[in-house]
């Protein structure tokens, strides 16, 4: 289910005022609270920015790969280090399913 920016933010400041939004129809309400929380922690690491919509795939220079990988040999944790980088966190870097 796609959600609109200015849903993600309402969600968000509800949150942080203590409460959640009714959840959607077709969702399990531990799912939507996962999301939400997921948005907030996207918005703490990138700004309210990050909630948008993106259109486009990101090409990654080979530079910024390797600083990814580093960041995941050095032992942080693959939710942290997508987060911060605006990549799913479903999935480590190159497509790849998380496997630890």
């Amino acid at each position: 289910m796609r959600y609109s920016y200015e849903f993600k933010r309402k969600c968000v400041e509800m949150y942080h005022r203590g409460t959640y939004p009714e959840t959607p129809k077709g969702i399990s309400e531990w799912r939507f609270h996962k999301t939400v929380r997921h948005w907030v922690r996207l918005e703490e690491a990138q700004g309210p920015t990050a909630l948008q919509h993106q259109c486009h795939n990101r090409v990654w220079a080979p530079e910024e790969k390797l600083r990814l990988v580093s960041q995941v040999i050095a032992g942080k944790a693959y939710a942290e280090i997508a987060i911060a980088n605006g990549i799913n966190s479903g999935r480590c870097i190159n497509g790849y399913k998380n496997i630890k």
